[in-house]
């Protein structure tokens, strides 16, 4: 099926996720969904269509899959402080799954727990496995996350990263630094300096510190 074809029987899947996700106040741009959190936080959903790779590209399962004819959902919370400090820019009118520091493929948080990939040539079958899966493992993501309070709650004490999101340490040290706790955070991001395995690491921690007014961490 040419890759144009692709596009528009994805295009005919997204219409029918859409209908479901404007229900609940997400705007649409291209693939990427948006919704404004009570907390003024983003939360993002978006249509990822699998890469056409090059004739004689060598595939392993497990580690290079061929997802030319396939697509995944990907899930993230934007939280504009932390994108300021952190990401590289100021907050975004229009917010992409990657600007997010929390992320989540909708297949890690069904019963697989593993990255999922939906052909899309098969319509009926994919929405009728998609929509249930946006009603309960979306939402129930994105409530997780609601507020910079439920973050904190959730990240708190946790050390690996949420799937592609950032360090749940310095995640929440800049939340706490905005909200004027700065002991915590201040000790948040020393324990990061301290027993991260990334030799240039550290030295990233402590010039955040000082960008967030912390003063010295260690």
């Amino acid at each position: 099926m040419p890759k144009s074809e692709l596009a528009r029987a994805l295009d005919d899947i997204q219409k029918t996720l859409a209908l479901e996700l404007k229900a609940r106040r997400f705007n649409v741009r291209g693939r990427t969904f948006n919704r404004q959190s009570s907390d003024g936080l983003t939360q993002v959903l978006n249509i990822q269509m699998g890469s056409f790779d090059p004739p004689g590209t060598t595939y392993h399962p497990g580690l290079r899959e061929n997802l030319y004819g396939k697509f995944t959902v990907n899930l993230g919370v934007y939280v504009p402080e932390v994108a300021a400090s952190h990401g590289g820019g100021a907050a975004k009118d229009w917010v992409r799954e990657h600007h997010c520091c929390i992320r989540s493929r909708l297949g890690e948080l069904g019963s697989e727990q593993t990255d999922v990939w939906w052909s899309i040539g098969q319509e009926k079958r994919v929405v009728e496995d998609l929509l249930p899966r946006i009603r309960h493992d979306a939402m129930f993501f994105f409530a997780r996350f609601e507020s910079r309070d439920l973050i904190l709650k959730e990240l708190t004490g946790q050390t690996e990263n949420m799937g592609a999101g950032d360090p749940p340490r310095i995640i929440c040290a800049i939340i706490l630094a905005n909200q004027g706790d700065v002991t915590s955070a201040r000790k948040l991001l020393s324990k990061q300096a301290k027993e991260t395995r990334n030799p240039g690491h550290p030295a990233y921690v402590r010039g955040l510190a000082e960008k967030l007014g912390l003063g010295a961490i260690d």
